[in-house]
């Protein structure tokens, strides 16, 4: 009996072990597969054609895995869906009428085309755009999968496992009409307690050809100072508008705190779209940033400081009264029986005299001290309102001073299906540099250290500035920031332990800025560089 168990317990074993491998294996061919990964270049075509006109170009598909791979081409139409940017591939069987979209006049090749591991194949086709063809936009896409786009019963032709596209966006000659206009620009909050917002643009195009409507939303605080600015389709492909459809747009706006800045924000945005005849759209909207509890205290504040100062006041009224002579308590005329004149000023030229007095008869140090002291505390609620005087005077000019303050650090998120991304108001002004300077893609050495920048200079941009000169010399600057609450005039290198060459060389290339090391994690490979006004702007 017990050798019949053994065995069995034996026999068990080996089945749990060869189920638990079996498992174990297909879960790695499982996340083998998923970690399959397919590109396409370009990912986006703009291109305006003549009825009758044949128009080449190509694709390159490109395979990083480190295995063959074999795709399969499908051309599709491509209509939008919905306000948020996204679109519907409409297979060319479900078109309508034949030889009217753009999807059937592509010429390219149906057969599976095998792509080498780690390479990238070119896949030419043609559009032939017929004679009768309409004018205006017209839409289509190029898809690219890992198997063949058979129809299934139930399913979309166009569903395929692992699929890219590329899409095509084709304007044809003729009667061209670019119409558009901005259908609503809210914000989602009217009041906030920080300085954030949230932006809905809605963007209509009512022409036959699509639009990408370009420009910025500046947003002014109550003083008329900009706090920040959100680029819209400025350096982007993508951000179209399909004819007759409304596209809505979605941008987020965080700013540097500050007391100053509270109170009623204005955002304006300035678009502008067609190729045609260039033509402009603004609208604006209004949102106030009140953070109550803080005004709360500063109301509490403020009322125990006026209720302070009126009995200071009283007082000081009826010390000049008692100078000339009169009583408070008199129920009298005070314009017809004041015995002399007695100045704004009476009281402090007497207190004075007093204190003069008596120092007269101090001989050392300390006994100087010590009738002052006296003097002091004689006299302590006119000291106090002097001093709550100067508070509020010195708290005063600092709020002015603040609220003129031209440059504040923010930040900037694009939420839209296209461009999901968050950038820093150096990253902005970085953009615009590269955009207006027409620089290149950097070409980065991986034997040097990666770098992250903040500007902490009193000039926006010039961390902006700094990363384009460390990037033309083969850096890679991984996070672009500002913090204009620190300001500091000398750029200095920040590094962990071990890093000593590198920091040394990157110094002698920032003005041989200042460089201090700290006890980092051994995971920590980066140098941090706050920019200081000794950067150049160009």
């Amino acid at each position: 009996m017990t050798t019949i168990s053994t065995s069995k317990t034996k026999k068990a074993i080996w089945t749990i072990l060869i189920s638990a491998a079996l498992f174990v294996l297909s879960f790695a061919a499982a996340e083998a597969q998923g970690s399959l990964t397919l590109s396409i270049s370009p990912s986006l075509f703009d291109m305006s054609v003549s009825p009758g006109q044949e128009w080449r170009s190509s694709l390159r598909v490109i395979n990083v895995n480190n295995y063959d791979l074999t795709v399969y081409l499908d051309v599709v139409n491509f209509i939008q869906q919905g306000e948020g940017g996204n679109g519907m591939f409409v297979p060319v069987s479900e078109g309508g009428a034949e030889g009217v979209t753009l999807a059937e006049w592509f010429s390219v090749t149906r057969e599976a085309i095998v792509v080498p591991q780690e390479k990238s194949v070119e896949i030419p086709f043609s559009v032939l755009v017929p004679v009768d063809a309409s004018p205006g936009g017209h839409f289509a896409a190029i898809l690219v999968g890992t198997k063949p786009t058979s129809p299934e019963a139930g399913q979309a032709k166009v569903q395929t496992s692992q699929m890219v596209t590329s899409l095509f966006f084709t304007r044809v000659a003729g009667d061209i009409v670019e119409s558009g206009n901005i259908r609503e620009f809210t914000t989602k909050n009217s009041y906030t307690s920080s300085p954030e917002a949230t932006f809905d643009l809605r963007f209509e195009n009512k022409g036959n050809v699509h639009l990408q409507p370009q420009g910025n939303i500046q947003i002014l605080n109550m003083w008329g100072q900009e706090r920040g600015i959100i680029p819209i389709n400025n350096a982007s492909q993508f951000g179209n508008v399909l004819p007759e459809s409304i596209r809505k747009f979605t941008f987020s706006w965080k700013g540097e705190w500050s007391i100053s800045d509270i109170g009623r924000y204005k955002a304006i945005v300035s678009l502008a779209y067609g190729t045609e005849a260039r033509q402009f759209v603004t609208a604006e909207t209004i949102f106030w940033v009140i953070p109550y509890k803080l005004l709360l205290g500063i109301f509490i504040t403020l009322v125990t400081f006026i209720l302070l100062i009126t009995w200071l006041v009283r007082l000081y009224v009826r010390h000049m009264l008692n100078l000339a002579g009169i009583r408070v308590s008199d129920q009298i005329d005070l314009r017809k029986t004041r015995k002399h004149k007695v100045k704004l000023s009476e009281p402090i030229k007497i207190g004075l005299a007093d204190l003069k007095s008596r120092l007269r008869f101090a001989m050392t140090l300390s006994e100087r001290l010590k009738v002052i002291l006296n003097f002091v505390v004689q006299y302590w609620l006119f000291f106090l309102g002097a001093t709550a005087i100067a508070i509020f005077v010195g708290v005063l000019i600092w709020y002015v001073s603040s609220a003129n303050v031209d440059h504040r650090s923010f930040e900037v998120s694009y939420i839209n299906s296209d461009s999901n991304v968050s950038l820093t108001s150096e990253e902005i002004i970085y953009n615009q540099l590269v955009a207006e300077r027409q620089i290149t893609e950097p070409e980065i050495n991986s034997k040097l250290p990666e770098i992250i920048i903040i500007n902490r200079a009193e000039i926006p941009g010039l961390g902006a500035e700094a990363k384009i000169n460390l990037e033309s010399i083969g850096y890679r600057v991984t996070s672009l920031s500002a913090d204009f609450t620190s300001k500091q005039k000398r750029t200095v290198i920040i590094y962990p332990a071990g890093m000593d060459d590198a920091a040394l060389r990157l110094s002698s290339k920032l003005n041989n800025a200042p460089i201090s090391t700290y006890e980092g994690s051994q995971k920590e490979s980066y140098i941090t560089v706050f920019v200081g006004n000794d950067i150049t702007k160009e």
